[in-house]
């Protein structure tokens, strides 16, 4: 959004935590702060952010602007928790906005995408701390389609992830978690070989030899081979991805382990709601979002 041929400005440096106030449930930040170090200032006090995207290392100014959405459809957007702003513009200098101050800027500005001037500061209304049961499963897209508006329903964080070139879509469904609380049954979980098994295997298939239509330099490096065993799942996926990534066919055989992969992952598991929605995403990602009406809740 910022792209200039007479350059960028960066707040990475603009990163401090200037106070909590443990009463009113807020903390104030300059706009360069990462969520995570945000968290953890907050993690003492007892508090936390309301929702997270799938990352936590952007910029407090970056993550508010572009109205990130996390995931629950009863939750708002990251911006909807600014309660006050600093505001650095050309023709004005340093605006203070608030709903008490210039309530029409400060609304547009909140998800200003930097367009309106440059945040150098950020208030936000924070949550209790608390924990999350969080449930993985792998269903088909009928599936979704058929059971989309109960699950929407059901549970206060709702993601889907469909893996192309499969009828495999990850659903991962996360709900207040109160200690004492009774964990539901589910299966004894798999050994992390076994659950990495789909990947290793496709990888352990390739080791010397050379694809059909692949270059040498595409190959696998030998290191790749040697740190096979000490890869997670996603760094897996990605050194598959990364051999042919302009071939369907390549990639829907690695789409297909990792559908395999997930189901061999899935079950419950219960902790803070940060850790649970910052979740892996793992890899390089090319990121288009698009909005469309999907109607209401209820």
């Amino acid at each position: 959004m910022a792209f200039s041929s007479q350059g960028m400005l960066s707040t990475v440096l603009l990163d401090d935590i200037i106070s909590v106030d443990k009463e009113k449930q807020q903390v104030t930040v300059q706009a360069g702060a990462r969520v995570q170090q945000v968290v953890e200032a907050l993690r003492p006090h007892g508090l936390t952010l309301q929702n997270f995207a799938s990352i936590r290392e952007q910029t407090m100014g970056g993550f508010t602007q572009v109205g990130s959405h996390g995931s629950g459809a009863t939750i708002p957007p990251v911006d909807e928790q600014v309660v006050s702003m600093k505001l650095v513009t050309p023709a004005q200098g340093c605006l203070e906005l608030s709903q008490d101050q210039d309530p029409e800027l400060f609304h547009m500005a909140r998800v200003g995408l930097g367009c309106l001037g440059v945040v150098a500061e950020l208030t936000l209304q924070c949550v209790p701390s608390h924990q999350l049961l969080q449930h993985t499963r792998v269903m088909t897209r009928q599936q979704v389609h058929d059971q989309h508006k109960q699950l929407l329903q059901q549970n206060r964080h709702l993601r889907y992830m469909w893996l192309p070139y499969t009828d495999s879509v990850v659903v991962v469904t996360g709900n207040a978690y109160k200690e004492g609380d009774q964990m539901p049954a589910s299966p004894v979980p798999a050994s992390q070989d076994h659950q990495l098994a789909p990947f290793r295997e496709l990888l352990h298939s390739l080791c010397g030899k050379v694809r059909q239509g692949v270059s040498p330099d595409q190959e696998l490096p030998s290191q790749t081979m040697e740190n096979v065993d000490r890869m997670s799942g996603t760094e897996l996926r990605d050194h598959l991805l990364a051999i042919d990534p302009l071939d369907h066919m390549w990639v829907a055989r690695v789409n297909q382990a990792e559908a395999e992969w997930w189901k061999r992952c899935e079950g419950y598991q219960r902790g803070w709601s940060d850790w649970l929605l910052g979740f892996d995403c793992g890899g390089q990602q090319w990121v288009l979002e698009n909005c469309f009406p999907c109607g209401t809740v209820k």
